[in-house]
């Protein structure tokens, strides 16, 4: 099977592209800005996103309501992603704390595997236990000073959103340039020949 790309003629559209380019750098430079700030605002999305959903579950189960079963777990649902929405706006630092709590867990985890593995092959007169050693207590006391200060772990998800919106607008601005480079040309209609 081969694709044969057509020219389709001008795109006067190009210009979405940069602009959506130039928001998501922006937002992307707001983001590192103000990082606390950038924490509570995303926090807030999320339960936003939540209810918003819960409210559309709702919306649905009401028009499936005469068609069986299937309505009242859309209505459950719903229901639940309303009062997980409605909970999380009310309390936005609380993604950050489950959050934290997951992964200070995990690190204490396989800072006491470390430990154990460590102490197993100090035994067997391994001469790399204390490496093993020293990781598995850096990882648990990295752990605690997450639990302690959840706001790096939040930190550190605002400057990875960051770094993404800035790349993919990036990536948007130079997509508009080459649009405008292949003189308006756009290979989006394809059709396939076999």
């Amino acid at each position: 099977m081969k694709i044969n790309i057509k020219e389709k003629g001008n795109n006067k559209y190009w210009w979405i592209s940069i602009l959506k380019g130039i928001l998501l750098v922006c937002f992307g430079f707001w983001l590192f800005k103000s990082p606390i700030e950038s924490i509570n605002k995303i926090n807030l999305l999320f339960g936003i996103i939540i209810l918003a959903s819960g409210i559309v579950e709702l919306m649905v189960s009401y028009t499936f309501q005469n068609t069986g079963g299937t309505w009242r777990w859309l209505l459950s649902s719903g229901l639940f992603d309303i009062f997980l929405g409605l909970f999380l706006i009310t309390n936005p630092k609380f993604i950050l704390l489950i959050i934290t709590f997951i992964i200070s867990f995990w690190l204490i985890y396989r800072g006491v595997l470390n430990i154990r593995e460590a102490l197993l092959i100090k035994k067997q007169q391994i001469l790399n236990w204390k490496r093993k050693l020293t990781t598995g207590i850096i990882l648990i006391v990295l752990a605690g000073i997450f639990i302690w200060h959840p706001q790096i772990i939040g930190i550190t998800i605002v400057f990875w959103t960051a770094l993404a919106f800035i790349s993919l607008g990036i990536f948007r601005i130079i997509l508009a340039f080459k649009i405008i480079d292949k003189k308006g040309s756009d290979y989006s209609n394809y059709e396939e020949i076999e």
